[in-house]
């Protein structure tokens, strides 16, 4: 009795000890190894800016904006950046302490600085600045660049660190100025980079008012900066997203007015078929082996006896009728249309189309009791015939099937009269 109770008291605790086991491997791992809060942080600050980073490549590829690459260039300087300022190692070159690394802490720091310019100045859209502001955007923020040097030299001569705090004045008013000037125009680009802005051109403004006025460096500058960083990334991130948008939805909509006037240029507005420039651009883009003209026998006739309405609509019931084959289907004007066939035997296709106009005609424009028939040539396209030489072909073919008493096909002066029932 004894020993039944004992033995799943025994398998309970054997599972415990299982279980146990790997929990307490972790917690002597974790025990034994330090974790670098600092190096968590830098990762963790890195990956944020390194997710706009692949938003814009993938934004890129859609539109080839240059605002884009900009951007890309900034957040990547940006990165680099926060590598230098944290304490991973950087391989032997760029020690910690290294002059090699205090140079590149500060051309970086500079870097972004002057990429925000060309960023600025592609984003804002077209009108949000007048082209002399927009040109220096582009290009005064370069003149940060030369005061670099200045942050490298110890001493530096007092009146090469004025140069370089009136340099960065007035870079800081030039972005302040265009932002204004943008906002001012009804930018909703402006908008977002104002907002995005604010934190970081706050932060230099403190860090120049130390500088400049205190005679003292900003000492909680680093944290505050990378911090208005952050909030300008994500502000900036939505910012682009937006440009991208209205981008892509102003290039769709003038795609769909140039389709719609492309399709309007070059289709018949009667019968939807191709017209005259359809059919050319059909001919270069796919070489026909032969082409036909057909015209509707008589059409004057129809039109005096039954009016244009009644014409219309027998144009448009020949027009079905054509459109129903394999051949290319346009309407050269008039009661005039043009096949391009590409068949092993063209006449025969012509024939067949020819056929059915009569029944189209009957159902489509009843009230014209008469007949409808037409008459139409065919000509062979040679290799190096153009779309007017083919046209002249087939015209003259035309002209000889009208000569034969109408109602009829030919092709190499052979008449056809296949009738239709």
């Amino acid at each position: 009795m004894i020993r039944s109770l004992l033995r799943p008291s025994r398998l309970a605790v054997a599972l415990l000890l299982l279980g146990a086991g790997p929990a307490l491997a972790q917690s002597s791992f974790a025990r034994g190894t330090p974790l670098d809060w600092s190096a968590v942080l830098t990762g963790a600050f890195l990956g944020f800016l390194l997710l706009p980073t692949a938003y814009n490549v993938a934004f890129f590829v859609i539109l080839r904006e240059r605002f884009l690459l900009w951007d890309i260039a900034r957040i990547l300087t940006l990165v680099a950046l926060t590598l230098c300022l944290s304490s991973l190692p950087l391989g032997s070159i760029v020690t910690a302490e290294g002059f090699a690394r205090q140079v590149a802490i500060n051309v970086l720091f500079d870097g972004v600085i002057v990429l925000m310019g060309p960023f600025l100045g592609t984003l804002l859209e077209p009108g949000a600045l007048p082209p002399r502001l927009r040109r220096c955007l582009m290009s005064l923020p370069l003149s940060v660049a030369l005061t670099t040097p200045a942050m490298l030299l110890a001493p530096c001569p007092p009146a090469y660190m004025a140069l370089r705090s009136l340099v960065l004045v007035g870079v800081l008013a030039l972005y302040g100025t265009s932002l204004g000037v943008a906002l001012a125009r009804g930018s909703r680009a402006a908008r977002f980079q104002t907002a995005a802005s604010l934190g970081v051109l706050a932060v230099c403004g403190v860090s120049l008012f130390h500088d400049v006025v205190l005679g003292r460096p900003f000492g909680l500058f680093l944290y505050a900066l990378f911090g208005a960083i952050a909030l300008e990334m994500l502000l900036n991130a939505a910012g682009v997203g937006d440009r991208f948008m209205r981008l892509k939805r102003e290039r769709d909509q003038a795609q769909a007015r140039a389709d719609t006037l492309d399709l309007v240029a070059h289709t018949d507005p009667l019968t939807g078929l191709p017209n005259r420039r359809g059919l050319e651009r059909r001919f270069a883009t796919t070489r026909p082996r032969a082409v036909a003209i057909l015209d509707i026998d008589h059409f004057k006739r129809i039109n005096d006896a039954f009016g244009h309405d009644q014409g219309d609509a027998v144009i448009v019931a020949v027009a079905e009728a054509l459109a129903d084959g394999t051949a290319y289907a346009g309407r050269l004007g008039g009661e005039e249309f043009a096949l391009l066939l590409d068949d092993d035997d063209p006449v025969a296709t012509v024939e067949s189309l020819r056929r059915q106009i009569p029944s189209r005609t009957v159902a489509r424009a009843p009230a014209v009791t008469q007949p409808v028939t037409a008459s139409a040539g065919v000509a062979r396209v040679g290799d190096a015939m153009t779309y007017a030489e083919a046209l002249k072909a087939a015209d003259l073919e035309l002209y000889a099937a009208k000569a034969a008493g109408r109602n009829c096909c030919v092709a190499d002066r052979t008449v056809y009269r296949a009738r239709a029932a």
